[in-house]
């Protein structure tokens, strides 16, 4: 199949969302965790609201208030005929507890980009740093870290052998 888009992106005529620019548009930035497993003990996003051009700022805690849901997982072995498995809904943003480096903690609108990033740095979080394991032997040892508090032993689905 001949590729009809090429000509486009290599001269420098491509569009992409980011080319895109509205009326009233906002922007958005993301605040990531830092930590592979932690407790949120505090969260004080005063600072970023008073930035210039900040319209709102959202935790995990707002999420979980406004009732937003979560990001449901895409597959699972019983979906396909497999055996039934531990389901989550993983939170828009991080409430009460991070589980990865780069977990979603906070979300900041602004008018700009700019400004959206510069008030992200802003927000100071306090965590308590957990015990965390970074390999699947680790992981389901006997006593380790649990990565959902209702889902001991860190199995997601029983192996069939």
């Amino acid at each position: 199949m001949r590729r009809v888009e090429d000509q486009r992106f290599l001269t420098g005529r491509g569009r992409f969302v980011d080319d895109i620019q509205l009326a009233h548009q906002a922007h958005g930035a993301v605040l990531m965790s830092p930590h592979a497993h932690a407790r949120i003990e505090r969260i004080d996003v005063k600072a970023a609201l008073a930035s210039p051009g900040v319209l709102c700022v959202l935790t995990g805690e707002d999420a979980k208030a406004d009732r937003l849901g979560g990001i449901p997982p895409a597959f699972m072995p019983e979906d396909m005929g497999g055996p039934k498995g531990y389901r989550t809904a993983r939170p828009l943003l991080a409430a009460g507890k991070v589980r990865h480096v780069g977990e979603r903690v906070a979300f900041v609108v602004a008018e700009t980009l700019e400004q959206a990033r510069s008030a992200a740095e802003l927000i100071e979080i306090d965590y308590e740093v957990l015990p965390a394991v970074v390999n699947v032997e680790d992981a389901v040892q006997s006593g380790a870290p649990t990565v959902w508090d209702e889902n001991p032993g860190n199995v997601a689905f029983p192996l069939m052998l």
